[in-house]
């Protein structure tokens, strides 16, 4: 299907329109099809293509999109004010705990970790201020 000068691009590709439907969601609370609409981006055929990445990254192509989701609330959590819960209703979460549960899975940590360190940056950032 794909030669070893190309799956490097596929690789990059298949991470940025993860990236897309994620932000896509974020920003209209709709909930993707994440294998549709990554065949429908990369004029693929998903299973193929799920069948390469385990194959050749001993990961399917799920676990590279929960392992995204899992990034991005990461981020949110740390950068924003957002709680788990807004997160994982634009998500398509049915409960927040869903997506503790993930969080946990993926990284170990839970979403109140992530909050402290937004707290310990706000914290550094404040003091830093009041020395200028």
């Amino acid at each position: 299907m794909y030669n070893s000068d190309e799956w490097p691009y596929m690789i990059t590709r298949v991470y940025r329109v993860a990236e897309q439907i994620i932000q896509s969601q974020l920003e209209t609370g709709k909930s993707v099809q994440f294998a549709l609409e990554l065949s429908n981006e990369l004029k693929t055929d998903y299973q193929e293509l799920n069948s390469l990445f385990l194959a050749r990254c001993d990961m399917s192509l799920e676990a590279v999109f929960l392992k995204q989701i899992v990034e991005k609330v990461k981020e949110l959590l740390v950068y924003t004010e957002q709680p788990l819960s807004q997160i994982a209703k634009a998500l398509g979460y049915e409960t927040s705990n869903d997506l503790s549960e993930q969080l946990m899975h993926y990284t170990g940590l839970t979403s109140a970790h992530f909050k402290r360190i937004r707290k310990i940056k706000l914290e550094n950032i404040s003091r830093q201020q009041n020395k200028i």
